[in-house]
C-alpha cells in the first residue's frame, strides 16, 4: 500500500510532537544555542554545588529537546524510508546529536577528575542534587574507562563515522534491496522483509520453497557487502573497548548496565544443556508435517492444519485488553488510551521500515511501529510492543528525567510478560482442542524463537566479535560457516541446513545493536517467572511487577529485577524456563498425537 491510502486511525499521530517543520526547526536552533551555553561550563562544572546544579539543569533541558527532536525525525524516516525529505530530517537530527556528543565530550572526564567525596558533599548541600546520588555512583564506576578531555573529544568526533555501518545496512536492506516477485495463482506478490514470514506459512510447499530461495538468494548475492558492513560495526566497538581499557567488546557492552559476563555465559551454558528441547520440537514438526526432508522453509508452518486464526487490529485490541486485566485497572486504562490516541502505526506501506518496535522520549508518547497483517504473530507482536510502551509510560510518569530510561537488559521483560499473559489467557479460554494445539504450538515456538534462536544469535555475535579481537579476517564465507555450524548444533539432524539459511545472518538487523540479542533470552526467562507470579501468586507479586515497570534506571538492572522476583545471577530461573518449555512441548506432543 501507499501511505496516503491508509486510514489516519491506523497511523501514529506525530503532530503531537511537532505540528509542523517550523516547530522542529525552532527546537533545532534552541538546542544549538543550549549546546553553546553548556560548553561555557567547561572547567567550571564542579567549581561549586551551585555550578553543578546549574549545569545539570541546563543539560537536562537540552537533552530532553534533543531526544524529542531525534525521535520525531527517526519516526518520520521509518514510516517511509524512500521519502528523501524524511531521510534528510533524520540526518539533521543525527548531525545535531553528534555535535552534542562531540562538544560535550569533556563533561564526564571533567567530573571524574574530582574526588567522589567532593561530589557527595555537593549532593548534601543542595536539595535538588540529592536525586543524583545513584547517577553519580554509577558515573564514578566508569572512572577507569573515561579518558582525558582531548581523547574523549577525538573519540566523540568519530561518533558519526561509527554509525555508518549500521545506517548503511538499514538503508540497504529496507530501501535499496529489491526482492523478486512470486506468483500465487494469478496474483503477483513482491517478497519483502515484512511479508516473508507470512508467506512461509503458506500450505503449498513448493511455493514456500520458491519464496525462501528467492528471498535468501537476494541477500546472498550481497553477502560480502553485508560482511564488510558487519565487520566495520564490530571493529568500531572493539576499537572503543580497547581505547577505554576494557578487555573485550563484550565486557564493555555488559559493563554499561553493570552486568557480569557470567550472566551471558550462564545463558549459553543452560541453553546448550537443554538443546534437546529445541531438537525434539523440530523432530515433532517433521513427524506431524509428514516430511522425509524437513527444510527451513517448513519451520513457520502451523502444525495444526486448517486452523488459521485471523484477527483484525480492532479484535486484537480487545483481546489484549482482556488478557492484561490481571495487571489492574490503571494499567488497562492507560493501555486503552494508547490504542485510542494513536500510539500505533499499524499497516505496512511502501518504503516503511520492516519489523516492529516501540520508541519515544520523556516528552512524547511511547510510539509503536507495526507491520500488522492479521495473523496470530501480529497479535503477539502488538501485545509485545505495547509492553515496551507501557514500560516507558510508567517509567516516564514515575521517575525524574535522569532515571527515566530503563536499561536494555530489562527492556524485553515487560514486553515478553505481556506475551505470556496473552498466551495463558487464550489457552484458558478455549475448550477447542484444535485451537489449544494451535496456541500450544505458538507457545513452544516462542521458546524456539525467543530463547533458542536468540541464544544462537548471541553465540554467533560473540564468535564474530572474537574474530575481530584476534585480528582474524571476516568475510561472507567465514560468517556463513559459523552460522551453518550453529544451526546444525541448535536444530539437530532432522532438518537440512542449506546454503540459504547459512547466510541468514545477513538479514538480522540486531547484529548492529551491540550485544543486544542475548537479552531476548534472559528477558523471556525472567518473564516466565514474572507472568506466573502475576497469574498465580499474591497481590504483592503484581505490585512488585508494577514497581519494576516504574523503576527506570534508578538502580542497577539486576537489583531491580531481583526486587521483582527474579535472580539472573544464578542459573535457576533460566532452568525454570527450560522446564516449562519441556512441559509445554510434552502437552503439544500429546494433543497432536
Amino acid at each position: 500500500m501507499l501511505r496516503y491510502d491508509i486510514d489516519e486511525k491506523y497511523k501514529w499521530d506525530l503532530e503531537k510532537i511537532y505540528e509542523n517543520l517550523n516547530e522542529f526547526k525552532k527546537d533545532y536552533e534552541e538546542i544549538k544555542k543550549g549546546i553553546e551555553k553548556l560548553c561555557k561550563f567547561n572547567g567550571k562544572i564542579c567549581q561549586s554545588a551551585k555550578s553543578l546544579e546549574e549545569f545539570l539543569k541546563l543539560d537536562e533541558k537540552v537533552e530532553r529537546k534533543l531526544e524529542k527532536l531525534y525521535v520525531y525525525a527517526s519516526l518520520k524516516s521509518d514510516e517511509n524510508t524512500r521519502e528523501t525529505a524524511n531521510q534528510e530530517l533524520k540526518q539533521e537530527a543525527m548531525n545535531l546529536y553528534s555535535e552534542f556528543i562531540g562538544k560535550l565530550s569533556f563533561v564526564k572526564s571533567q567530573i571524574l577528575k574530582e574526588d567522589y567525596k567532593l561530589i557527595e558533599k555537593y549532593l548534601e548541600e543542595k536539595e535538588n542534587l540529592k536525586i543524583y546520588k545513584h547517577y553519580f555512583k554509577d558515573l564514578f564506576r566508569n572512572k577507569n574507562h573515561i579518558l582525558s578531555d582531548k581523547e574523549e573529544k577525538i573519540i566523540a568526533s568519530y561518533n558519526k563515522l561509527g554509525k555508518v555501518p549500521e545506517n548503511t545496512y538499514m538503508l540497504f536492506t529496507n530501501a535499496d534491496l529489491k526482492f523478486p516477485y512470486v506468483l500465487k495463482g494469478d496474483k503477483k506478490i513482491e517478497i519483502t522483509n515484512a511479508n516473508f514470514t507470512h508467506l512461509q506459512e503458506d500450505k503449498d510447499r513448493n511455493f514456500r520453497k520458491e519464496v525462501y530461495e528467492k528471498f535468501y538468494s537476494t541477500y546472498k548475492q550481497f553477502q560480502e557487502t553485508s560482511a564488510s558492513l558487519l565487520n566495520g560495526e564490530l571493529i568500531n566497538h572493539y576499537t572503543q573497548a580497547k581505547l577505554r581499557n576494557f578487555e573485550s567488546s563484550r565486557q564493555m557492552a555488559l559493563f554499561t548496565n553493570n552486568i557480569s559476563e557470567d550472566v551471558y555465559d550462564n545463558l549459553i551454558d543452560v541453553i546448550n544443556d537443554n538443546l534437546d528441547i529445541n531438537k525434539d520440537y523440530i523432530s515433532l514438526r517433521k513427524e506431524i508435517l509428514n516430511l522425509n526432508d524437513l527444510a527451513f522453509y517448513d519451520i513457520y508452518m502451523p502444525l495444526v492444519s486448517d486452523y488459521n486464526l485471523k484477527y483484525s487490529f480492532e479484535e486484537a485490541k480487545e483481546i489484549i485488553l482482556e488478557a492484561l486485566k490481571p495487571l489492574g485497572n490503571d494499567y488497562i486504562n492507560n493501555a486503552r488510551r494508547g490504542f485510542e490516541s494513536r500510539w500505533f502505526d499499524v499497516c505496512p506501506n511502501e518504503g516503511k521500515r520492516s519489523g516492529a518496535y516501540s520508541s519515544g522520549s520523556y516528552d512524547t508518547e511511547p510510539y509503536i511501529l507495526l507491520n500488522y497483517n492479521n495473523t496470530l504473530d501480529s497479535l503477539f507482536t502488538t501485545v509485545h510492543e505495547l509492553g515496551h510502551s507501557m514500560h516507558s509510560y510508567y517509567t516516564n510518569t514515575s521517575q525524574p528525567y535522569i532515571y527515566s530510561s530503563y536499561s536494555i537488559f530489562l527492556a524485553e521483560i515487560a514486553s515478553t510478560t505481556n506475551e505470556l499473559l496473552l498466551l495463558n489467557y487464550m489457552l484458558d479460554n478455549t475448550e477447542n482442542k484444535k485451537e489449544k494445539a494451535y496456541l500450544l504450538n505458538h507457545y513452544v515456538n516462542s521458546f524456539k524463537s525467543t530463547i533458542f534462536r536468540q541464544a544462537m544469535f548471541a553465540e554467533f555475535e560473540h564468535k564474530a566479535n572474537l574474530l575481530v579481537g584476534q585480528s582474524k579476517p571476516i568475510n561472507g564465507q567465514i560468517l556463513d560457516e559459523i552460522y551453518k555450524d550453529l544451526n546444525i548444533k541448535y536444530y539437530g539432524k532432522d532438518i537440512k541446513v542449506d546454503e540459504y539459511i547459512s547466510c541468514e545472518w545477513t538479514r538480522i538487523p540486531h547484529f548492529y545493536m551491540f550485544y543486544y540479542v542475548y537479552q531476548y533470552a534472559t528477558g523471556f526467562s525472567s518473564a516466565v517467572t514474572l507472568s506466573n507470579n502475576i497469574l498465580h501468586g499474591s497481590k504483592k507479586d503484581t505490585i512488585n511487577y508494577l514497581d519494576f515497570l516504574k523503576a527506570g534506571n534508578s538502580a542497577y538492572p539486576l537489583e531491580i529485577l531481583k526486587r521483582a522476583g527474579v535472580d539472573m545471577t544464578k542459573k535457576d530461573d533460566l532452568q525454570k524456563a527450560m522446564n516449562i518449555a519441556r512441559e509445554k512441548l510434552d502437552e503439544l506432543n500429546n494433543i497432536l498425537k
